[in-house]
């Protein structure tokens, strides 16, 4: 190794490290009802033993469901591990962005590092637990492979597609993108597509149509929580973060626009398109619910494909425009992530064996101090209780995050509390015969803020199907509530519908 390429080594570990810092200053703070609950719900079960889509509805690829159910082989159920994981990706991401610059143009290293700390900065806050950062850093590994190895980058691609197929797609377009003649291009996708299914063959050989079912169906069903791109200020005056943060979204939506623009008039299209259909990807992403949960992968892939144009372009306009929105990018992340460590509401460690140190607001964690030994008592190890909403005819999200630190299991298949899903009859009537069969002996009802906040979309509109909250009404009593949860026991043997 030259002694140059050492000096790139050592800086490439050293923006690792600083990248693992900004994420891990704030790895214990807060928790996720819904999203964490469902990735630590699904490796529970994956590492029991049960089959992901035969056994429990799950609407993404089994990368995540796999390596969290390691996780819990590894270190036990936990709200710790998938967070050191977390933020290591993330940390390997922003390196990976970072050489993708430097490979573009060797000579620009400040427009390189400054890729580097907006990705840092965009997978560090939120610190979110679903398969989006994984996949993108494969992605961003397999387009680097592919300017050496096209081969190599096709295996790293089909990996992205385990965790997210979009993702795993557009970074196999990009490998083809590089390509210099149609039989390498195809080469390229059948050896994606080929590695992708190869991860898939297990589960589609045990249940095909609930694989396609719950991963294709999944798009008409997210549709019902689409929201309009947040503009209007009223709500949050003149403080110049806060305004940053509710036109974040139009801001990446619009430097998409204008990176694509860059793109596909450079000179060097074949070069600097390969992150075009990452770009893409995030963009339909982010319009299907433009919060701050949907920001991965766009953040960062638009981050990285603005970096790399601005390594390549000429006129230095449009370098400066380009640099500017990575520069926003950057700022964006690393503001939230200094806000969120100086100003952390008071918080206090969840009080449940899974949590592994990791805060929650105080209010909850003395509700849980309470609830969680209530339950346990009530239900000897192994009998399953449920985690309800509000109501099942009109749901926004769910508490699975709950059923992990009860260690108690759900009596049915469904830890995703989706409009469109349990809202339905026939999903309603296969839980109600689950609580049933297995006469669970409580129901938990979450009413927390998140759960009853109706949006002007799909989840707000009731779907007029309440026969699951009958039967709970019938079989089970009120016997207490502790802060956000109300515990219901049953009252009676099981009636018949």
């Amino acid at each position: 190794m030259t002694a140059s390429a050492a000096r790139e080594r050592r800086l490439e570990v050293l923006l690792f490290a600083v990248g693992c810092a900004l994420a891990a200053c704030t790895i214990r703070s807060g928790v996720g009802h819904h999203d964490e609950g469902l990735m630590l719900a699904w490796a529970e079960r994956t590492a029991g033993g049960q089959w992901p889509y035969r056994d429990f509805w799950m609407n993404y690829p089994p990368g995540q469901a796999l390596v969290g159910a390691g996780l819990v082989k590894l270190f036990g159920p936990s709200l710790l591990w998938w967070r050191v994981v977390r933020v290591a990706v993330g940390a390997l991401a922003a390196v990976l962005a970072f050489r993708l610059v430097r490979r573009a143009d060797p000579a620009r290293v400040p427009g390189a590092l400054l890729t580097w700390a907006a990705v840092a900065g965009a997978l560090a806050w939120p610190l979110t637990p679903g398969p989006g950062a994984s996949a993108l850093t494969l992605a961003f590994g397999a387009l680097l492979l592919g300017r050496s190895n096209l081969t190599a980058g096709a295996v790293v691609a089909g990996l992205a597609g385990l965790f997210r197929l979009e993702v795993g797609a557009a970074a196999a377009l990009g490998l083809i993108l590089l390509a210099p003649e149609p039989r390498a291009m195809g080469r390229v996708a059948a050896i994606s597509a080929g590695t992708t299914l190869a991860g898939m063959a297990a589960f589609l050989t045990v249940a095909p149509s609930a694989v396609l079912d719950q991963m294709i169906g999944f798009v008409h069903i997210a549709a019902l929580q689409r929201t309009a791109v947040p503009l209007d200020p009223s709500g949050v005056g003149l403080d110049p973060n806060k305004l940053l943060e509710l036109w974040f979204p139009a801001f990446l939506l619009a430097s998409a626009a204008v990176a694509l623009i860059w793109v596909v008039t450079s000179r060097t299209l074949r070069r600097d398109a390969v992150l075009v259909p990452l770009v893409v990807i995030g963009v339909a992403y982010l319009l299907s619910r433009p919060d701050e949960f949907h920001l991965v992968p766009l953040a960062p892939a638009v981050a990285a494909a603005a970096g790399v144009a601005a390594a390549t372009a000429r006129p230095r306009l449009a370098r400066a425009s380009l640099l500017v929105i990575v520069g926003v990018i950057a700022l964006h992340g690393w503001e939230r992530q200094s806000g969120l460590l100086l100003h952390q509401p008071p918080e206090a460690r969840v009080p449940a064996r899974a949590g592994d140190g990791v805060l929650m607001p105080r209010a909850e964690a003395r509700a849980l101090q309470r609830l969680i030994p209530r339950v346990q008592a009530l239900t000897p190890h192994g009998e399953p209780v449920l985690v309800a909403p509000p109501r099942y005819d009109r749901v926004r999200v769910g508490d699975p995050l709950l059923g992990v630190l009860l260690e108690r299991p759900n009596p049915s298949r469904y830890d995703v509390i989706q409009p469109g899903l349990v809202t339905t009859a026939p999903v309603q009537r296969e839980i109600a015969h689950d609580l049933r069969r297995t006469r669970t002996p409580v129901v938990v009802r979450w009413l927390g803020a998140a759960a009853r906040r109706v949006e002007h979309n799909g989840s707000g509109r009731a779907s007029g199907i309440r026969l699951l909250d009958r039967v709970i009404a019938l079989d089970y009593v009120r016997l207490a509530r502790y802060g956000d949860w109300v515990v219901l026991v049953r009252r009676r043997p099981a009636t018949s519908e």
